[in-house]
């Protein structure tokens, strides 16, 4: 492979793991990239969830949860792993990223990403410009929940919590959010749009990450047109 497509698909899969709208990632290359999450990032090491997301003719799980916490130049990271299964291939897809908390959103220092039966690979964060500062987000990068429709409680898997409901219009049309102070990262409890519905599954606790190996360095150059 040519250095210059070897960074095309770099590229493919960067975008891939990105910010992207979770019907987006649903329907992308790979069709098993985590939903994106609205709401205010709130880390809390070993602390988890685990989601249904329930599509017409699937359901499928993820789990979102904060696995480490390291220094970044004086500033306290914290690994957010991302971990997505579907029933059409076995294993776990995996997605760590370095998150430190600043500004009116977190920032983005490191991504690993791992696909089944292969080593975790580690990728530029200067291959793209901006990628720095995005985040998971059903709305590219916007992750502020719309507007506070009333306090609810609602009932899940997971169990029965008292939530702000919020409505936003989305990139695939309306969204409802119903968020919990008690749930870490996002506090996400029930997400709907259109003919999806993503629920909180479980609470996870004493939570670890699941890349397995030493992470390989992609060292490709930008493509040039």
């Amino acid at each position: 492979m040519s250095r210059v497509k070897a960074g095309a698909v770099l590229i493919g899969l960067a975008l891939g793991f990105a910010a992207a709208g979770w019907t987006q990632g649903m329907r992308g290359g790979m069709g098993r990239q985590a939903p994106g999450l609205f709401g205010a990032f709130k880390p809390v090491l070993g602390a988890g969830a685990q989601y249904q997301l329930i599509l017409k003719d699937r359901t499928l799980h993820y789990v979102f949860a904060i696995v480490g916490q390291e220094d970044v130049e004086g500033s306290t990271g914290y690994w957010l792993e991302t971990r997505t299964e579907s029933p059409d291939t076995p294993g776990e897809m995996l997605t760590k990223q370095l998150m430190v908390l600043g500004g009116d959103r977190p920032q983005i220092k490191r991504r690993i990403i791992q696909q089944p039966g292969r080593p975790p690979m580690e990728m530029p964060m200067g291959m793209m410009p901006g990628m720095e500062q995005r985040e998971p987000s059903t709305s590219g990068g916007d992750t502020r929940p719309g507007e506070k429709v009333s306090t609810e409680t609602i009932t899940v898997p997971a169990g029965t919590f008292e939530c702000e409901h919020y409505h936003r219009l989305g990139p695939q049309g309306p969204v409802d959010i119903w968020l919990s102070s008690n749930i870490s990262p996002y506090g996400t409890v029930k997400m709907v749009s259109g003919e999806m519905t993503m629920l909180l599954e479980k609470i996870l606790s004493n939570e670890t990450s699941h890349i397995q190996g030493e992470p390989q360095k992609m060292n490709f150059p930008m493509p040039r047109p």
